[in-house]
């Protein structure tokens, strides 16, 4: 099976001009979350490499050329480019979900056709359909593209969406799978030999950051997370040693009662 290639991006930078909500979030912002979740899952699939053509960390807003002519020198099949609307940047109830294409692409129309309906689910808001329109992203691009918008950042109704992770990571997997289906792509279930199946490794992965939150936890309330002796405190810790009070380990954790009356009890008896 020969490899499929697919070019994605964040539409914009972190710092593009005019696009942000109405509170000054930044579009980028919303973008790069869901191209995110996009490749992370494309990555659960063999036959198929994807590649990113905006800077990953907002700091450049690269430009359309660089980003088409990246992606037709990479040889892309595919481009998908991630955003999220506006209308006249101020809070409105507009709402909806729509994906734009080439005119006369029948290709592109396929792939919008694929994609469109898992951002409608994903979103769980009004679907504006599929659109044509002039835009660099689709026009200059060698293979079928498609600029997908995820709601509006100006609109009461649609940033509660836009400012729940969740629904963001869920619209890029959503993604991710319905171009999966579209270009026939086999999900990597299949446990290989000695290892874990992609379930089996998600569960580990979720279980084993649980673990360490509460291990994280556990050791601040014992001091475990241990800092170095205050200045304040230097020349009685070190004095505390020599007298052979403290055994010169965990400097800033609690006393108990215990271990306060063996202090004690040394001090007294000068025993070390």
């Amino acid at each position: 099976m020969s490899l499929i290639k697919i070019g994605y991006d964040a539409g914009h930078g972190y710092n593009t001009l005019g696009k942000r909500t109405p509170d000054g979030e930044r579009e980028w912002y919303f973008n790069d979350k869901v191209a995110r979740a996009f490749a992370n899952e494309l990555a659960f699939y063999e036959g198929v490499a994807s590649k990113r053509f905006d800077d990953p960390t907002g700091k450049t807003d690269v430009s359309l050329n660089a980003r088409t002519n990246g992606a037709n020198a990479w040889n892309a099949d595919y481009y998908i480019s991630f955003h999220h609307n506006a209308n006249a940047g101020k809070w409105a109830y507009h709402t909806g979900i729509e994906t734009f294409y080439s005119e006369g692409s029948t290709k592109g129309l396929a792939l919008a056709k694929a994609i469109h309906p898992a951002m409608v689910d994903a979103y769980g808001l009004e679907d504006r359909g599929l659109k044509t329109n002039n835009l660099h992203i689709t026009r200059e691009t060698k293979m079928p593209a498609i600029l997908v918008e995820g709601g509006f950042m100006d609109s009461y109704i649609d940033i509660k969406k836009l400012r729940d992770h969740t629904v963001l990571e869920n619209a890029g997997k959503s993604v991710a799978r319905a171009f999966a289906k579209f270009a026939g792509l086999k999900r990597i279930d299949e446990k290989p030999e000695g290892g874990l199946t992609v379930g089996q490794y998600e569960e580990l992965k979720a279980t084993i950051a649980k673990q360490s939150e509460r291990i994280e936890v556990l050791e601040a309330q014992v001091g475990l997370n241990e800092r170095e002796v205050l200045k304040d405190h230097a020349v009685a810790w070190k004095w505390a040693q020599e007298q052979g009070l403290m055994n010169g380990k965990n400097p800033n954790r609690p006393l108990t009662r215990e271990q306060f009356a063996t202090i004690e009890y040394r001090k007294a008896k000068n025993v070390k």
